[in-house]
């Protein structure tokens, strides 16, 4: 018998050693390349391209907030923290392709060897994922998300996001993520009622959900 691994454990082995990068802050990275006499001027580029050394995103009542009043403080906080990952995209979930050094998401999530090919909509709900109206059920995953519309495509990430990452556990709840589905939100301690668009619009500003 030959002790070669097989599709699906080669598949969680390279799921499984994807290795996740450190965190780096970029003040703290230049100051490193100052004492080191290294020129900054082609690493600066390529650090501004990378936002996962920078990445955050903020809960939806400072946002909300920030909406309402453009001067607000929450503005410019430069409090709000910097996560090691980034998110999948709504690309990244239909394809099973992978960003940022995260592993493959359908893998991430337990399912290998194109196994997730075959995910229907319906079997998202017991990972807790609410599923917006208006989405048939019986469809597979994948052709959801290249059919559906914008904030259903957008909502369902958001939540696979949520479960599978802590980054964006930090910023928003899964809780709070099943209400967006609904197709209105109240932001707490926002004096304000959030459309589909709305929704869309934080889940994409914030990273949390982008196409």
């Amino acid at each position: 018998m030959s002790d070669k691994p097989n599709n699906q454990q080669q598949e969680k082995i390279s799921a499984e050693n994807v290795a996740e990068p450190a965190i780096v802050p970029v003040a703290t990275a230049r100051r490193r390349l100052l004492k080191s006499g290294v020129s900054l001027a082609p690493i600066v580029l390529t650090l501004a391209s990378r936002p996962v050394l920078a990445w955050h995103c903020k809960s939806p009542s400072a946002w909300g907030s920030e909406q309402l009043d453009p001067t607000t403080s929450l503005k410019t906080n430069q409090g709000h923290a910097s996560y090691v990952d980034e998110t999948w995209t709504v690309t990244n979930w239909k394809n099973n392709t992978t960003r940022a050094g995260l592993q493959l998401p359908w893998s991430k999530l337990g399912y290998y060897n194109g196994t997730w090919r075959q995910v229907k909509v319906s079997q998202l709900v017991s990972r807790g994922v609410a599923i917006p109206a208006g989405v048939d059920t019986n469809m597979k995953v994948i052709d959801f998300l290249g059919s559906g519309t914008e904030f259903q495509k957008a909502i369902v990430v958001a939540q696979l996001n949520c479960i599978l990452l802590s980054s964006v556990r930090n910023c928003i709840t899964l809780a709070e993520l099943n209400k967006m589905a609904s197709g209105t939100y109240s932001p707490p301690h926002v004096d304000t009622i959030w459309n589909p668009t709305d929704i869309v619009k934080y889940l994409q500003s914030n990273w949390i959900a982008v196409p």
